[in-house]
C-alpha cells in the first residue's frame, strides 16, 4: 500500500486491514518515512479482520464465493477475499461512489485459500460426489 500511496497519494488508495499487523497506520506510514504523507492522511478500513487473523471472517468468505460464482476469479479468505469485502463495504458505505474508478489489487489467491482450515471444511461442503466445487448459490 506505501508504494500506492506514494505515487498516486493517499487520497486515491483505500487500503484494507487483514490482521497481519498490529497497527495498520503505523505500520504503512513507516514504510513512507521522508515523504510528505501525513498518518492522519491514511485511509485504510479496519472493519474486515473478524476474530482474528487465523479466523475466517464471514464477509470475507462470501466475497471468496462471489467472485467465484460471478467472474470465476480465485480468492483466498486471509488477504484478497478481506480485499474484497473491504470494497464491497466501502461501496455500500459510499466511500466508493458510482461511477469512481476503482481497482482491486490481487496479489495471489489459491495456495492460501487451499491452506486455510475453515476455507476447507466449506469448500468440502460445496463439494459434489464427482469432486467438483461448486461455489453457484
Amino acid at each position: 500500500m506505501a508504494g500506492l500511496v506514494s505515487a498516486l497519494g493517499p487520497g486515491r488508495v483505500l487500503g484494507i486491514h487483514c490482521g497481519a499487523v498490529p497497527d495498520p497506520h503505523v505500520a504503512v506510514f513507516e514504510l513512507l518515512d521522508g515523504t510528505s504523507v501525513r498518518q492522519a492522511d491514511l485511509r485504510i478500513r479496519t472493519d474486515q479482520v473478524g476474530a482474528s487473523y487465523e479466523d475466517l471472517a464471514e464477509p470475507a468468505w462470501q466475497a471468496v464465493l462471489l467472485a467465484g460464482r460471478t467472474v470465476g476469479l480465485v480468492l483466498e479468505p486471509t488477504y484478497t477475499g478481506r480485499a474484497l469485502a473491504g470494497l464491497e463495504a466501502a461501496v455500500r458505505d459510499g466511500d466508493i461512489q458510482p461511477g469512481d474508478r476503482t481497482v482491486l489489487v490481487h496479489t495471489g489467491g489459491r495456495p492460501g485459500l487451499f491452506g486455510h482450515d475453515e476455507a476447507r471444511r466449506r469448500l468440502r461442503e460445496l463439494q459434489s460426489d464427482d469432486g467438483r466445487v461448486d461455489v453457484r448459490p
